[in-house]
């Protein structure tokens, strides 16, 4: 294992981001017509070092603050949502395994720290305790990245018996490529170039140091925190699901700003035909754009206050209180779906040519809905957990 000595801050990765974008932007309705990232796509993840921003620096990752997944993948979902989502997966998935033991850290980053790995947090699958592991079975729906990924997150229940029903924990099994298969049923009206397949495991053994308990007993509650036990000087812990909720929001807020730019390069050239109104004169569709673009605005200002006051919380040596992660719960929800109705606003105001399947309007349009019926973007859940948290009651909700 070698550790790179390239020193590469928030910014430079950032830079490196928004560089790339344009070029995934041009091949985005050929992304949408494979359902999956071409291997040139996560060739320039690699090569401009997004995928290591979260990694260990002892496996040669950067070790960067939690908010760069944010900003990176919010560069790239301004031209690709598709390239955007599996950015944010990837980078976060990554972020998981360092919370990982060190034998899993060091399969995944051994060889390099620019690893792809996918996985699904649902517990699609059940597994028992045999001797040094568990055995896992099980199908788990939505695995994005899986056709690139060397290796695999998978939720599982734990049962006490293979035999019967009693579940005594729930655990994240890392599963190698050779030992799940994919099922391609990834065919949907957005986010279609994630490749968002089933990944199948029939009966593999998961050593034990390649699994982390994430729940005991019955209890879905997942309240542990993602401190990195190669990372250097960390104190406290992250909390796992704020991270893996709120990680997400860039690849929003960037679909949205590409559709904004978007509308705003239509609406500048367009005359409507049965009026000869340019564009000084279509007063409503300058108000829909101000009004998307001040949402917009003011998500990603939320999205950028909550990484920073998580990070600062942690490096102070605290964990986030209920109250905190009840808001973090809350906000992605509240990003997600504010994303979506910025550009359902812009749609009708866009003129006909939008309606076309390789708009750029349409796309957004598309990404963002499908978003929106992620259990991140749940906000009906999302404000009755941010409002039990501040009344101190009982919580069931599976993401906070």
């Amino acid at each position: 294992m070698s550790v790179s000595p390239e020193i590469v801050t928030a910014e430079m990765l950032v830079s490196r981001a928004r560089d790339l974008a344009p070029g995934l932007g041009k091949i985005a309705v050929d992304t949408e017509r494979e359902r999956s990232l071409p291997p040139e796509t996560f060739q320039a993840f690699k090569d401009a070092g997004l995928l290591r921003a979260l990694v260990p620096k002892i496996y040669g990752g950067y070790e960067l603050d939690f908010g760069i997944v944010i900003e990176t993948t919010r560069e790239v979902g301004e031209h690709c949502g598709s390239s955007a989502w599996c950015l944010a997966i990837c980078t976060l998935h990554n972020r998981i395994i360092s919370t990982f033991p060190v034998a899993a850290q060091q399969e995944v980053f051994g060889e390099s720290p620019d690893a792809v790995v996918c996985g699904v947090f649902m517990p699609g699958g059940r597994a028992h305790a045999v001797d040094g592991g568990y055995q896992l079975t099980g199908q788990w729906s939505f695995a994005s990245s899986s056709d690139h990924a060397s290796h695999a997150i998978l939720a599982g229940l734990i049962l006490e018996d293979p035999h019967e029903e009693k579940v005594v924990g729930m655990g994240n099994f890392l599963v190698r490529r050779e030992n799940f298969s994919i099922d391609d049923n990834w065919i949907v009206s957005g986010l279609e170039g994630t490749g968002s397949k089933r990944v199948i495991v029939e009966d593999v053994f998961v050593p034990a140091d390649w699994m982390k308990v994430v729940a005991k007993d019955e209890a879905t509650s997942r309240s542990g925190g993602t401190r990195g036990e190669n990372r250097q000087g960390e104190e406290a812990q992250l909390p796992i699901n704020s991270t893996a909720t709120l990680g997400l929001v860039g690849v929003p807020l960037g679909i949205a700003r590409g559709a904004i730019a978007s509308f705003e390069d239509r609406l500048a050239s367009k005359i409507r035909v049965s009026s000869y109104r340019n564009v000084e004169a279509q007063v409503a569709a300058q108000l829909r754009l101000s009004e998307s673009a001040a949402e917009v605005d003011g998500a990603e200002l939320i999205a950028m206050r909550d990484a920073q006051e998580m990070v600062y919380t942690q490096k102070q040596g605290v964990s986030a209180s209920l109250k905190q992660r009840g808001r973090y719960r809350r906000d992605a929800a509240y990003i997600f779906n504010t994303c979506a109705k910025a550009v359902a606003r812009l749609m009708p105001a866009g003129g006909a040519h939008g309606i076309y399947r390789e708009a750029p309007l349409q796309r957004a349009m598309r990404d963002t809905q499908v978003m929106a019926t992620h259990i991140v973007a749940d906000w009906d859940l999302a404000r009755e957990t941010y409002a039990r948290t501040l009344l101190g009651l009982p919580i069931s909700d599976s993401v906070f």
